[in-house]
């Protein structure tokens, strides 16, 4: 409640519409889905639709939408990124396909979707969104969830259930959406890129299982789509020394992060502005300014 109070004070005032002028940096938004209706999502994950859309023609009044690929050339040649701002999803759910991207499309704002390779056409909820690892989530339990088992969807759930039984069936909005539809939407002008093939912890992962989650992943989506993808994102926005090294050497060109930073940070770890589903319009305007309080409390 006091940090919405304060946002709105700070859009009041003027000063985030100052500190927007004065950022010498862009903006990379991560979201991950858009559903059609608010129903409750205690980690922020499945934004509805009518927040979605005021937050994008908002964006698009305020900054020049530009799709990765431009945005990678402009950091490549040393430009500046001021008023600049991207549009990127994770995962591939079903409600990114059914409801943001008609809508972007709509707008004429470009984005990028990053694909867990092994997802689609499999009957199962990404772990994250089952009900007994949302009953059990807390920090401390997430930090051991993506460390001592590696992000593993399979292990983390049987560590809940002491049994291997499948995650079930969700509305399509929320689940992997299939090679069809993820094709299809390449086709008429949605950028594809890779977010691994399982979506495991990367710096937990020996160099076999590192090599499949980087390369293997991108030859799946290549497969089913024909979209070479140019772009890695990390799972979980983990990464080490290691990781980076192994996505330059499969010939991508820039990877990205859930880090808050620099926007003329390394191509191989490029901060995005992870947005929560329940963010509020003077947040958003700020948050995209640069001036977020979670982030500065964190620090």
């Amino acid at each position: 409640m006091l940090a919405s109070l304060c946002y709105k004070a700070l859009r009041l005032s003027g000063v985030t519409a100052l500190a927007r002028r004065f950022s010498s940096g862009g903006v990379v938004l991560c979201y991950h889905n858009v559903v059609a209706d608010a129903a409750a999502d205690s980690l922020g994950l499945h934004i509805p639709l009518p927040s979605f859309e005021r937050q994008m023609r908002w964006l698009a009044d305020h900054y020049e939408v530009v799709s990765l690929t431009d945005l990678v050339v402009r950091v490549s040649q040393g430009r500046s990124l001021r008023g600049v701002a991207a549009v990127t999803f994770d995962d591939g759910y079903g409600g990114v396909f059914d409801h943001a991207w008609p809508l972007l499309r709509d707008l004429n704002i470009p984005a990028t979707v990053f694909i867990v390779a092994d997802a689609p056409g499999r009957d199962e909820r990404f772990w994250w969104d089952d009900p007994e690892v949302l009953r059990a989530y807390s920090p401390a339990r997430r930090e051991y969830w993506l460390t001592a088992l590696r992000g593993d969807s399979a292990t983390i759930v049987e560590s809940l259930t002491r049994a291997r039984p499948s995650l079930g069936k969700a509305p399509s909005a929320r689940m992997p959406a299939p090679w069809e539809t993820i094709a299809a939407a390449a086709a008429s002008g949605l950028q594809l890129g890779v977010h691994s093939a399982t979506h495991r912890s990367l710096p937990a992962l020996d160099e076999g299982d590192l090599h499949r989650e980087v390369v293997e992943s991108r030859d799946i989506i290549r497969r089913h789509t024909g979209v070479t993808a140019e772009f890695f994102a990390y799972p979980y926005g983990l990464w080490n020394d290691r990781v980076p090294h192994a996505v330059r050497s499969a010939g991508y060109r820039a990877a990205f992060t859930l880090d808050h930073g620099d926007s003329t940070a390394d191509l191989w770890a490029f901060p995005r502005m992870n947005v929560p589903a329940s963010i509020d319009a003077a947040a958003f305007a700020a948050w995209t300014a640069g001036l977020s309080l979670r982030r500065r409390l964190a620090s």
